[in-house]
This record gives structure tokens, C-alpha cells and sequence, in this order.
């Protein structure tokens, strides 16, 4: 084996040691102290590789290793519309993105940085990571899946400094403890006597320090915020868990069988794997003439009568209860559903609305229902009248809708389309036949293509209290949620649709994600998926409870009511900012460090060949004075013959 094949192997084997530490820390096991040693092999391959290849090499087994083990639902998700080859396709392009977008730059960029600036790169690492993974959060293609922070959802005395800096500023002091350690090990690979420099101690007392500060400041803001959280107004909140297969159509007869697809050769091989639909729980007996989603609003009529025995102020529902728009069949059919004649209509979308409307009259409370929103397009040029929007409904007990929000965050490529919102790339040619050939790929796909919403909303309860909704995928984001808290939301509430990937990973992962939310705003959540993860979250991240996942069930949380924002809700992601500019300036220290050094050289260079050219010409004036010395003497001879 050549000295190159080595080197390869060694990176390999390096960058595939942090997978398999960094899976540990992520659920389902949850070991979240593995997370600070984890990245110390991937520190080292990052330190010391002095080949563009290397980390290109580094970022690729890193990223698709432990992204696959990560979003391996993704591929689950896909099956149920696609065959496998598209389904798999779909998830090595999100890994390929991965690599090419964020982690090989920021491979490239830290790298460079650390040989450049060997004394700080302990700090390379930290600040260019964090910075990647913020970019990660931005735009049509945002994902934040795998952020290293996320890993501490259950290390509570540590991460209470989200309130100031946010889960990415969790992520930062996990980067920097792995890159500390991974800084002294080369350093005393390289200098056995490094220590005796006091200055190479300075790293890890800084390090040190800041750890011992976020420890001390979670333990009193643990203490501090469980104590004002008993003394708050409260109030109680009904989530219910439906737990249907989304995964039957609507439309079709209740067989009381789960999903089963049927594919054929590799794709009947991954379904079997993956599309593990046995999860539910069939209660109903198939009847030969209800529809699934009659099936699924009569069961959730069911769950809410049996909530509102406990008389919360709120009942709420998951993302898409109900797949009829419930505001646009109440407008249509509002005297019907007054005098109880829609229970006899033909049309399931009509009936099944209605049993929701009498089931919310029953309960005398206030509903957030996760539905369907259809409103009139204004565009005259608008190939359809209506715009069809993913969002939720707030309620009042008498059935009628006092206001509604619409989902701004769309899945890229699940309900969102590339370019959907720019009319300059729609209305413009030869543009606009590329946009509409992409999205008309991405229908053929099975993908949606839901409205996206603009409004910020804010519900005002009649009981005196403000709260806001967020709808599956915007709950990942903590600069997006931080909004509604700003603009007065007391609590907040998520409601999902996790089930379609029929991954216990899945729901975990969502779900821990609010846990960041709940402290960086310092609001207590309720958390309402469809089959799970439904429960209730403190202001201190604390998991207050929980219902077993897969089952139909309801949940009655008491929900404290902060009216206080945080530094983290008023500023946002100023943390990051603050990695940016560190950057820049340790790039600005390379620059002038490299200018200087071209500038000595610059001198140098000439003072040489001055210094030649004086020699030569002092040498020139030496033979010539050597010269003219000896004509003179031949002169001075010649007169003393003469005479």
C-alpha cells in the first residue's frame, strides 16, 4: 500500500468514526454527550489535509453516510407515489445538494482558514460550520434536518442559552469542544513540549470557561423559569391525535386494510422495509359504503367529544384533519348546515364537513383545525379561480371561522414548485416554458403545489389570549417561529403530518425540534401530529407529556401564558451574524498577512538587486579611479626621462 492509498483510507476511515459517534447522539438513542467527541476525527481530517480532493473526499462519505441513516424515511416518504429508483434518486439528490451547497465549502473554507492561521483554527471550525448551517435554513431549498444542536435536545442545563443564541448557537460551543480537542491533539502530536508555552493553554481555557457560563447561566434560568412558569395565567389546550393512514386516498370506500402499494421487483423489496403501514390502528368495521375520510372526521368527532368533557378553552387538531375545506363548504352550504340537511347530501366533502361543524357546535369551545383553505384568486389571468392554500382555521363554538393562517414554509418539492412565486421567471419567455416543463415533472412526481401563504397571524382568544400556529416544516425554523412570538403570540402551537413516512425517526426528530422553540421564545408548546409526536413542551424545554404514537387519542395540556420576549425573539439569529463577521475577519488577517509577506519579498527583491547594481557601478569607479591612477604615473615617468 503507497503512502497516497493510506492517506485515502485514513480520511475514510476518520470521517466514517464521527458518523457512526454523531448517529449516537441523534434519536432514537439520544446519547447526546457522544456529539462533543464526535466530530474530533472529521476536525482532524480537516486540519490536516492538504489536497482539494481530500475534502472533497471527507464531505462526501461524512454527508451521505450519516444524512442516509438520518433521512431514510425521505425514500418512504417518496414510495407511496414513486418507484424505488425515483424514491432513492429523491434522497441522493438532497444529499448530493448537501455536499455541493454547504458541507464541502465549508470543508474548502475552514480548512484553508486552520493552515492558514494554525494558532486560531480551533476557531475555524465553530464559526465556518455555524454559519454553514444557518445557510442551510435559507431559502427555497432550506432544510435544517442534522443540525449538530438539535442533537442536546435532552441536555437541558445546556441548552437554556437558546433563549440568547438559538439552537445554531447551541451548535457553535458542540463544534467548538470538538474542535479544541482535535486542536491539542495535533498539537501535541506535533510539539511534545507544546504545554510548556503557557500561551497554548489559552484555547481551552476560553473554551472551558464559556462551557462553565452556559452551565451556570442553564441551571439558574432552569430554577428562574420554572418558577415564574407556575405563577402565569394558564390555560387548557385539547390536542387531538386522529391517527389515520394519510397514505389511503379520500376518496375511496373504508376496507379497514392498511396501504399497500403492490410494486413489483426492487421497489416491492424497499416497500417491504419501508412502508411499514401496520402501524395504525383500524378501529372502525368497514361497512361497504363510508369513505376514508368520512371514517377519519367521525373519528375525530369522537376523540373531540371526549375532550371537551375536560372544557379547554382550545381544541386542536393535526396539519390536514380534514381534506374538505371546511371554510369554503360552510359558505356554500351555510343554511343547509344550520337546519341539519347537509347530513343527507350525496356529496362526501359536503357531509363530511358538516359532521365536523355539528361536532364543534356540541363541544361549546374554540377549534385550530388543521384543513384545507380555498380562496378566489383576484388574478384575472389566472388559469384557476381559486387559490388552495395548506393552512389551519380558528373556530368559535358556534362553527364559524373568526380567522385563518396559511402555510408560508412549504416543503421544497413535496408542496412547493421552484420559481412558483417569481412572475418574472413565470411570465417571461423563453423562461417561463422551463419553469412550467420543471413543475410540470415535479406534478408527475406526486408533488403539490399549495399557495403560499403571507400573513404573519396572530389568534386573539375571547379569553384574553394571543397564540399562533405553525404548520409541520416551519416549526425547523427558528428565525421563522420567533416572529409570531414577536408579534404577540403567548403560545404556540404545531400541528403536523408525520405520518406519511410511517418512521418512529421521523416524528422524533420533528418533534425535538420544538423543544428549541419552546426556550429560544420562552413559550410553552403543544405539538399535534396525526400519529405522533402529540404532547406538550414547558418554556423550559421540559417534556411536560406525551401520547404513544400510532394510537387515536386526545391530550389536555394546562399551557402557561408568557407575555415576555427574549433576547433571542427580538434579535433573531444575531449570533450568526457575529460567526459571518468573525470570517471575515480572520480572512482579512490572511490577506494582510499574505500582502505583507508579498510586500517584504517586493523589497527584498529590489534591495537586492540595488544593492547589486551600486556594487557593480562602486566597482566600475574603483577600476576606472585604478585606471586613470596608472596613466597618470605612465605621465609622471615619461617627464622624468624627458629630463
Amino acid at each position: 500500500m503507497n503512502k497516497n492509498n493510506s492517506y485515502v483510507y485514513g480520511i475514510i476511515v476518520l470521517s466514517i468514526i464521527s458518523v457512526l459517534l454523531l448517529i449516537l447522539s441523534f434519536p432514537p438513542l439520544n446519547l447526546f454527550p457522544v456529539s462533543f467527541i464526535a466530530l474530533i476525527p472529521l476536525c482532524i481530517v480537516i486540519y490536516k489535509a492538504d489536497r482539494i480532493r481530500y475534502y472533497i473526499l471527507s464531505s462526501i462519505v461524512f454527508v451521505f453516510a450519516f444524512f442516509s441513516y438520518l433521512l431514510f424515511w425521505v425514500s418512504a416518504f417518496m414510495l407511496k407515489e414513486t418507484p424505488a429508483f425515483i424514491a432513492f434518486l429523491a434522497l441522493f439528490t438532497i444529499l448530493f445538494l448537501l455536499v455541493l451547497l454547504f458541507y464541502l465549502p465549508a470543508f474548502l473554507l475552514s480548512g484553508f482558514i486552520s493552515h492558514k492561521l494554525p494558532k486560531l483554527r480551533f476557531l475555524s471550525i465553530p464559526i465556518v460550520f455555524t454559519a454553514m448551517e444557518y445557510m442551510r435554513t435559507l431559502g427555497f431549498l432550506g432544510f435544517p434536518w442534522g443540525i449538530i444542536g438539535y442533537s442536546q435536545w435532552n441536555f437541558p442545563i445546556f441548552i437554556q442559552v437558546a433563549d440568547i443564541i438559538g439552537v445554531l448557537g447551541v451548535s457553535f460551543f458542540v463544534y467548538l469542544t470538538n474542535a479544541v480537542i482535535a486542536h491539542y491533539i495535533l498539537l501535541y502530536a506535533e510539539n511534545r513540549n507544546c504545554f510548556d508555552n503557557k500561551k497554548n493553554y489559552i484555547p481551552a481555557l476560553a473554551s472551558g470557561l464559556s462551557l462553565i457560563i452556559i452551565i451556570l447561566y442553564g441551571a439558574i434560568k432552569l430554577s428562574t423559569e420554572e418558577s415564574k412558569r407556575h405563577r402565569l395565567p394558564k390555560t387548557t389546550i385539547a390536542l387531538i391525535q386522529k391517527s389515520f393512514d394519510p397514505n389511503i386516498y379520500w376518496r375511496n370506500i373504508y376496507t379497514g386494510e392498511p396501504f399497500r402499494k403492490g410494486s413489483k421487483g426492487l421497489s416491492a423489496f424497499a416497500e417491504k422495509f419501508l412502508l411499514k403501514s401496520d402501524k395504525f390502528k383500524s378501529e372502525e368495521k368497514p361497512d361497504g359504503i363510508s369513505q376514508n375520510g368520512t371514517i377519519t372526521v367521525k373519528r375525530l368527532s369522537r376523540l373531540a367529544k371526549d375532550a371537551s368533557l375536560s372544557r379547554p378553552s382550545l381544541m386542536i387538531y393535526p396539519e390536514t384533519a380534514t381534506m374538505d375545506a371546511y371554510s369554503y363548504y360552510l359558505n356554500q352550504n351555510r343554511e343547509s348546515f344550520e337546519y341539519g340537511i347537509a347530513s343527507n347530501s350525496i356529496y362526501p366533502s359536503i357531509n363530511n364537513t358538516y359532521i365536523l361543524y355539528d361536532t364543534i357546535r356540541n363541544t361549546q369551545t374554540y377549534h385550530l383545525l388543521g384543513t384545507i383553505i380555498i380562496k378566489e384568486n383576484t388574478n384575472s389571468n389566472a388559469y384557476d379561480p381559486y387559490d388552495y392554500y395548506n393552512g389551519m382555521e380558528f373556530i368559535d363554538n358556534r362553527g364559524n371561522v373568526l380567522d385563518d393562517y396559511a402555510k408560508i414554509k412549504l416543503v421544497p418539492g413535496g408542496e412547493a414548485y421552484p420559481f412558483q412565486d417569481n412572475e418574472f421567471l413565470l411570465n417571461t419567455p423563453p423562461f417561463n416554458y422551463v419553469v412550467k416543463a420543471i413543475h410540470e415533472q415535479f406534478r408527475k412526481a406526486g408533488a403539490g403545489g399549495w399557495t403560499i401563504g403571507k400573513k404573519y397571524t396572530v389568534f386573539k382568544h375571547p379569553n384574553g389570549y394571543n397564540f399562533s400556529g405553525l404548520i409541520c416544516y416551519e416549526s425547523a425554523f427558528g428565525d421563522f417561529a420567533r416572529k409570531f412570538v414577536y408579534d404577540g403570540a403567548e403560545t404556540l402551537a404545531v400541528i403536523t403530518e408525520d405520518a406519511w413516512s410511517y418512521s418512529d425517526e421521523s416524528l422524533e426528530q420533528h418533534f425535538y425540534m420544538s423543544v428549541f422553540r419552546a426556550i429560544e421564545n420562552r413559550r410553552d408548546i403543544v405539538h399535534n401530529g396525526n400519529s405522533g409526536v402529540t404532547g406538550h413542551i414547558s418554556s423550559t424545554g421540559k417534556i411536560v407529556s406525551t401520547l404513544l404514537y400510532w394510537v387515536p387519542d386526545y391530550l389536555i395540556a394546562n399551557v402557561a401564558l408568557n407575555k415576555d420576549v427574549t433576547i433571542y425573539t427580538r434579535f433573531g439569529e444575531w449570533f450568526v451574524y457575529t460567526c459571518f463577521i468573525s470570517i471575515f475577519v480572520l480572512l482579512y488577517l490572511i490577506i494582510h498577512s499574505s500582502f505583507t509577506n508579498i510586500k517584504k519579498y517586493i523589497n527584498d527583491f529590489f534591495h537586492k538587486i540595488f544593492k547589486k547594481k551600486n556594487s557593480e557601478e562602486h566597482s566600475i569607479f574603483e577600476e576606472g579611479n585604478s585606471e586613470i591612477s596608472d596613466i597618470l604615473t605612465e605621465i609622471i615617468d615619461d617627464n622624468e626621462k624627458d629630463k
